[in-house]
This record gives C-alpha cells, sequence and structure tokens, in this order.
C-alpha cells in the first residue's frame, strides 16, 4: 500500500469508528441506556444464577460475537478484521459485565464444563479472525512471517487486556474507546507490509 491510500484507509476508519462511538462518547452516564437502543443494540444477557442460565449466557455471546465477524467476506480482508474489532469494542463499552463475567469464569477452578465452553467460545472467535488475517496474507496485506492463528490470539489478548484494564471512573467509556483505538493502530501496523 502506498503513504496515500493508507491515510484514506485511516480516514475511512476513522470515519466508521466515530459512527459507532458517538453515542457513548456524547452520552453522559443517567443517558447511556438511551444510546444503547439508538445503537439499536437489542442484546440483554440472560440471567446466570444457575448453570443453565450461565450455559445460555455463554451461548447468547458467542452467538453476538460470532455474528460480528460475519460469514461474507469483504474485498479488504484488513478492513473486515478493524470492523470486528470495533463492532467487539462496541459491544464491550455497552455491555462491560460480560467479558469482565467470561473471564471470571474461566478463572474459577470449580466448573470445567463453564470453563470448556469459554474456552470453546475464545477459540471460535479466534479461528474467525486466523481466517481472515489468512486473507489478509495471501492477498499481500500483512508480512509473509505473520502467523495468523498466533497473530489473532494476540488480538483477544489485545481485547481482553483493554476489559482487564478498564478503569472505574465515570468516564471509563471515553478512555475504553480512545484506548481501543490506539491499540488497533498499534496492533494493525505490527501486521504491516514494511514499505522499504
Amino acid at each position: 500500500m502506498t503513504d496515500d491510500s493508507m491515510n484514506r484507509f485511516e480516514q475511512e476508519h476513522l470515519k466508521r469508528w466515530w459512527e459507532t462511538t458517538r453515542y457513548y462518547l456524547l452520552a453522559d452516564m443517567e443517558s447511556l441506556p438511551g444510546a444503547a437502543v439508538e445503537t439499536e443494540d437489542g442484546w440483554s444477557p440472560p440471567q446466570t444464577d444457575s448453570r443453565g442460565g450461565r450455559k445460555k449466557f455463554i451461548a447468547r455471546v458467542r452467538g453476538r460475537l460470532l455474528r460480528s465477524i460475519g460469514h461474507v467476506e469483504q474485498d479488504n480482508p484488513l478492513r473486515e478484521l478493524a470492523s470486528a474489532f470495533q463492532q467487539q469494542i462496541a459491544f464491550i463499552a455497552r455491555h462491560p459485565d460480560v467479558p469482565r463475567r467470561l473471564l471470571s469464569w474461566l478463572a474459577q477452578n470449580d466448573d470445567c464444563g463453564l470453563q470448556r465452553r469459554v474456552r470453546m467460545l475464545i477459540a471460535n472467535y479466534v479461528g474467525r479472525l486466523a481466517r481472515i488475517i489468512a486473507r489478509a496474507k495471501q492477498q499481500g496485506l500483512v508480512r509473509a512471517d505473520v502467523q495468523p492463528s498466533a497473530a489473532a490470539i494476540s488480538l483477544v489478548g489485545v481485547i481482553q487486556g483493554l476489559v482487564l484494564r478498564i478503569p472505574a471512573a465515570p468516564q471509563w467509556r471515553e478512555w475504553f474507546l480512545r484506548e481501543a483505538a490506539e491499540v488497533f493502530a498499534l496492533y494493525r501496523a505490527g501486521l504491516a507490509v514494511s514499505s522499504d
């Protein structure tokens, strides 16, 4: 890619990022439920008081997460990867308790079945990301030495790291969205083909 095409890509990326996150950046804490409605996020987590409720919760998250990475391939896999990341970040901004709950279940030793379900959810997500990265590699959009599976695991690690660093401050959404944009830019730069 030339510098000009990278600049256009950056502008398009920032425009889509703004469209995804503007309701949260401009909303105050009392109007956030309304912002979720405006963004047409009809997702509501089921109760997790029982084992069956936790299984249903994981199944719903899996459906929502994998739907964010559609089965339809886009012409530019890097845009598809950016879109998947943005959708995941927007979902976390709306529902921060969801990934924290999944990560806490993953850390618990008392329910191996629950841990296995969370691991399978993460593995399915990583698999979809890896396929996108593999297509980008085939098209010469990322470095030849990039291993798609390792790059996908790294991106999931980036997302998990962001979740674990969400501060308890009232303006955490603004911080989270800004930090996510910055770390994704660094992540994508790490994949980029060098322009010698």
